[in-house]
Order: structure tokens, then sequence, then C-alpha cells
């Protein structure tokens, strides 16, 4: 009885010693920021100050990780104290490339204190190196996430960084627009993201964060009346714009407005609406209602108008199936999309073994395994492991060994394509 016992404690352990080492780290890149942050801090951080702040920094020789600069940039942020001039000595350092998240982080760093010649400085440094500005770029925008030194209302700054964002142009503007879109929507202010819009260009993709954001909060009307202003606004929605409201009906249970809105996409003009996300919107909430045949005729359905099903589709019959306790009809799903979809073959028949091994019908989840083996495809590694473990506590080391066999031939074959 010892050794159950045993294995039980052992991952635990294993779990506590890695949970220490990182807290550790995670101790131990705070403090090489804050040490940082305060040198920064005391030399006043922008282009004037101490004259001896790089001669400090790098007499301190912190590691510079990613992790120690970006958190070292929010210190910094949170402080109030400009960043440009670490970044500058940062930018010089031997061996040290500021990343993408570095960057986007100097942007907020001057965006908080409304510094926005600073900004326009970072901006150029993203394009430079062609880098993608994101919503981290534009977090002071968040009244909640931090008091701006400013004071300034969301709106004045959302205009004076769409003015740098225009006077900056190059890549930083075309991923910046966007991102700062977003972020407007990700705050709720959504008065000021259609400003933004308006002012830039009545784009799908810029409609579409704000569809995605009223749908998100349940907020269907909101997000119809956003859909509407795009077809005002000459804006033709794409198919993620029909996708977004699709969802939100069927989150919300409005199954009979969910059907009417399918009809008039069926209606729509445009190549691609419906898409295979439709279907799968469709599929995933008739298999998380239990309605499995319904779902199998919106799965036909798709196969007749030449879509590929993704892996999500197949996930969600064969555990709606399984879990409306008709494991025979998953199955025989599995067996149906081998030859219908080939490309979901391991996914599907991994999938299988793995549910079949949780109910306790480990004999069977090793025999989907050894189908598929024999097939020529190789399954998951972590449903091969347990499946195999559960045999051998079982007293079936001969299947275990079976499928040994079968998957070292594949340990064997990559081997040799190496």
């Amino acid at each position: 009885m010892w050794l159950p016992r045993l294995l039980r404690v052992l991952p635990a352990g294993g779990a506590a010693f890695s949970s220490k080492s990182a807290v550790r780290r995670s101790s131990d890149t705070t403090a090489t920021s804050n040490a940082i942050a305060s040198l920064v801090a005391a030399a006043g951080g922008g282009g004037g100050g101490s004259s001896s702040l790089e001669a400090d920094l790098d007499r301190l020789d912190p590691p510079l990780s990613d992790a120690v600069v970006s958190d070292t940039l929010r210190a910094l942020t949170e402080r109030g104290v400009p960043a440009c001039r670490f970044f500058a000595w940062l930018s010089q350092h031997r061996g040290v490339s500021p990343s993408a998240r570095a960057h986007n982080l100097l942007v907020d760093n001057a965006g908080s204190l409304a510094d926005y010649p600073a900004m326009a400085r970072a901006l150029a440094r993203v394009s430079d190196r062609r880098l993608s500005l994101t919503e981290q770029a534009f977090a002071f925008l968040d009244p909640t996430a931090r008091a701006s030194s400013s004071g300034s209302s969301v709106d004045d700054a959302a205009k004076a960084t769409l003015q740098t964002l225009d006077g900056a142009g190059g890549p930083s503007r075309a991923s910046g627009v966007f991102s700062l879109v977003k972020a407007l929507a990700s705050i709720g202010e959504f008065d000021a993201a259609v400003w933004v819009i308006e002012e830039t260009a009545r784009r799908a993709s810029y409609y579409n964060v704000l569809l995605a954001a009223k749908c998100r909060a349940g907020d269907f009307q909101g997000a119809r009346e956003v859909f509407d202003e795009m077809r005002k606004g000459k804006c033709d929605p794409n198919s993620n714009s029909w996708n977004y409201l699709l969802g939100c009906l069927l989150k919300k249970g409005r199954a009979t407005e969910a059907c009417d809105l399918v009809e008039a996409m069926e209606r729509s003009e445009h190549d691609g609406i419906p898409n295979s996300l439709t279907y799968e919107i469709l599929v995933y909430h008739a298999c998380k209602a239990g309605k499995m045949d319904s779902a199998r005729q919106i799965l036909d359905q798709m196969f007749l108008e030449k879509l590929t099903p993704r892996i999500t589709i197949h996930t969600a019959f064969i555990k709606g199936y399984f879990y409306a306790g008709r494991m025979e009809d998953a199955c025989e799903y599995v067996g149906a999309m081998s030859t219908r979809d080939r490309c979901s073959i391991n996914r599907n028949y991994s999938l299988l073994a793995k549910l079949f091994r949780k109910s306790g019908r480990t004999v069977e989840a090793g025999r989907f395994l050894y189908e598929l083996m024999m097939m020529g495809l190789r399954p998951d590694h972590s449903a091969y492991v347990k499946v195999a473990k559960d045999l051998h506590k079982m007293g079936r080391g001969d299947l275990a060994a079976e499928l040994k066999t079968l998957y070292q031939g594949f340990i064997v074959q990559t081997g040799l394509e190496r």
C-alpha cells in the first residue's frame, strides 16, 4: 500500500519545488528591476539629471532578461519616472536587443506622463525595427489602471495619441491605430473609439473590435448598433462581424433570432459568408445543448459547401457524444471523420482514448491507440503514456508492451529522419 501513496505524494512535492523555484525567480526579477528603477529615478529618468546614471547602471551590471526589462519599465511608469534614458542605455548595451514588449511599454511610459514628444521618439524606434504596437502601449488610457500625472481626460489623451501616431507614420501608425481602438474598447470608451475610427478609416477590422467588446459584455443591442453603423458608413460587415453577432445571440439563448441571422448571412452577396467559423459556432452551441443530430446536419452542410472543419469542431462532437452517454456514436464519428477529414485523425483518436481512459475503460482506450498506430499515425504522447501506465497497473502489461513496440517505431523513424 505504501507505493501508491508515494506515487500520489511525488507530483505534489515536485509541484511545490517548481513553485518555490518560480517564486524565487520572480523575487529576483522584482529586486533587480526595483534596483534599476531606483537608480533611474534618482537620476531624473529623462535626458537630463545625474550624468552618472549610465556609469551607475554599468557598475550594477544587472541581468537584462526581458522579464527584468519589462518589470523595470512598469516600475518606472508606476513611479511617474521617464524611461527614455534607461531605454537609451539599454539599447546601447552590448548583446541586448529590447523586445517588442519593451518597446510597447516605452510608449506606455511616455503616454502615462503625457510626454508626446517622447512618445513620438518611441514610435520612431518601433517603426525602425518594424515592430507592432499592441494594447499594452496604450494601457495609460485606462483611468482605473493608474492615475495619469497629466490629469487629462481619456478623450483628450486619445486625441493627443492619435495626433502623435499620425505624425510618426510608418509601421507604428498602421498597428497603432488598430491597437488604440482596441485599448479604448476594452475599457468601455466606445465613443472615443468611434471617434478614432471616423478620424482614420472606416475599416471592418476596426469596427469588429467594438463588436467583439460589446458581444463579450453580452450587449447584443449595442453590438447590433455598431453593425448597423458599419453599413451606414459604407463599410461592409465581413464574416467576423456576422459571426460576433451570431455567437452573442446563441450565448443568450436566442436561437430563433440566430436562425434568422444565418439566413440573412446566406443571402449575403459577399464571398466567404457564412464561413467555416460560422458553422463551428453553430456546431459548438448545438453540441453544448445536447442536440447532436442537429449538429451533425450542420456539419454535413459544411462539407457540402466544401469547407474544411477545424479540429475544435471535432472536439465538440466527440465530447458532446461522450458526455451525453453516446459513446458508440463518438466512436462512429471518429471513424467517419477518418475518411472525410484525414488531417484530424491523430487528434480525434487521441482524444477518444483520453476520454475512455478517464471513464475507466482503459483497455478500449488502448485499442483506439493501437488502431491509430496501425494506420501509421502517431498518437498524442500524453495519451499514450497515461494509457500505457494504467494498463500496467491493471495487470495488462501485454497490451502496454504492444503499444510501446508500435510507439517506439515512430521514435526510431523520427531519429532516422534527423
